[in-house]
C-alpha cells in the first residue's frame, strides 16, 4: 500500500520505516510517495475511541488518498481535521486545489480521493472524527468542509489540547470525553456559515443524510437506493423518514447537488460550468443549468456574470 521511490529504498532511515508503518495503521486509505529518503519523518498517532490523533513531521512526501479505501476500512462516514503547524502543503480534490499554510486547517471527507504534497519543513496535526455521532457537529462540517480555513483561538486551542492528549502517555476514561469537548470547541468556533436552503433545524436523519449525499457528490448514479444502504435504512423506511419532512430523497439529493454546485459557482470563477456540473454529479452542463435555471430562477452563467460585474 505504501511505496517510495525505487531508487532510495536501499538508503531509507529506519525513522522513515517506522513512520510508514504507523502511517498505514492510523491512515489506511493512503499510499505515499517519500520525494527524498534522507530526510527524517515521524508519526506519531493514537487511537482514542471512535477517534484517531495523530502528529505528522513528513516533509518532502506526496500522499494520495483512496475514498474506497477508506469505505471498506470502515472510514467512510468519517472526516478529518488537518491543521497546519508549520511549512506548506498542497491540497487536491476533484473540487478544488489550494495551499495550506502555518495557522490554516482543512476539513475533508475520507470518502473523497485527494492529494496531498508536503514541503520541506511540513508538520501537521490529523483528527479523524465521525461528525455523525453528535448533531450538532454535523451542521458545521457540512457547510465548511473542503475550504481552508484561518485557524482563530478556540481552533489553535483545540489543537493545541489535541496535541498534549496525545503525547500523554496514560491513557485514561477521560481521554474520549475530552476529545469531543475538543472536536466541540473547534466546530462550535466555526459555526454553520452558509445557511442551507431548507428550513432549520433539520430532523436527524436529513443532517445525516445530507452528509451523505455530499460525500458522493461526483456520483452522477447516486440515488435513494444507495443512500438507504449507506444510512442503515430500509428504502421504504428512507421514504418515510424524508416523507415527515416533506420530501423526497431523489428531489433531496438533487437540491444537495444544486446547492453545492451554486456555491462553486460563486467561489470558483474560473472553473468551467460543465465542470462544475460533472463533479456535482450531473451528466451534463445542459441538464444542469436546465435543473438550475428552474430552481433558482437564474442561469448558472448569469449568476457567474452577476457576481463577477
Amino acid at each position: 500500500m505504501f511505496s517510495s521511490n525505487p531508487a532510495g529504498i536501499p538508503s531509507r532511515r529506519r525513522s522513515d520505516a517506522a513512520a510508514v508503518e504507523q502511517a498505514a495503521q492510523a491512515f489506511p486509505n493512503v499510499s505515499v510517495v517519500l520525494r527524498n529518503d534522507s530526510v527524517r519523518r515521524s508519526i506519531l498517532s493514537q487511537r482514542i475511541e471512535g477517534h484517531a490523533i495523530s502528529h505528522l513531521r513528513t516533509p518532502q512526501t506526496i500522499v494520495e488518498a483512496s475514498g474506497p479505501k477508506a469505505t471498506q476500512a470502515g472510514f467512510g462516514a468519517c472526516f478529518k481535521f488537518i491543521w497546519q503547524l508549520e511549512g506548506t502543503m498542497q491540497y487536491e480534490d476533484a473540487h478544488q486545489s489550494c495551499a495550506l499554510r502555518p495557522g490554516e486547517m482543512l476539513i475533508a471527507a475520507m470518502a473523497w480521493n485527494y492529494r496531498l504534497e508536503m514541503n520541506e519543513d511540513y508538520e501537521g496535526l490529523v483528527l479523524i472524527f465521525d461528525p455523525m455521532s453528535k448533531r450538532a457537529w454535523q451542521d458545521t462540517v457540512h457547510c465548511v468542509m473542503g475550504k481552508p480555513l484561518a485557524a482563530s483561538g478556540p481552533l489553535a486551542a483545540a489543537a493545541g489540547g489535541m496535541h498534549a492528549l496525545l503525547r500523554h502517555r496514560r491513557r485514561s476514561a477521560a481521554d474520549a470525553p475530552t476529545v469531543e469537548s475538543l472536536v466541540d470547541i473547534a466546530l462550535l468556533s466555526l459555526g454553520a456559515r452558509d445557511a442551507p436552503s431548507l428550513d432549520r433545524p433539520l430532523p436527524a436523519v436529513l443532517l445525516r443524510a445530507r452528509l451523505m449525499v455530499t460525500q458522493n457528490i461526483g456520483d452522477e448514479n447516486y440515488g435513494p437506493d444507495q443512500l438507504a444502504r449507506d444510512m442503515g435504512l430500509s428504502r421504504r423506511s428512507l421514504y418515510n423518514a424524508f416523507g415527515r419532512a416533506g420530501l423526497t430523497p431523489a428531489r433531496f439529493i438533487r437540491m444537495q447537488r444544486l446547492e453545492r454546485a451554486r456555491a462553486e459557482i460563486l467561489r470558483l470563477p474560473n472553473a468551467s460550468i460543465t465542470e462544475i456540473a460533472l463533479r456535482n454529479g450531473f451528466s451534463d452542463g445542459a441538464s444542469f443549468s436546465h435543473a438550475f435555471k428552474a430552481t433558482y430562477d437564474i442561469s448558472p452563467r448569469d449568476l457567474r456574470n452577476l457576481t463577477l460585474s
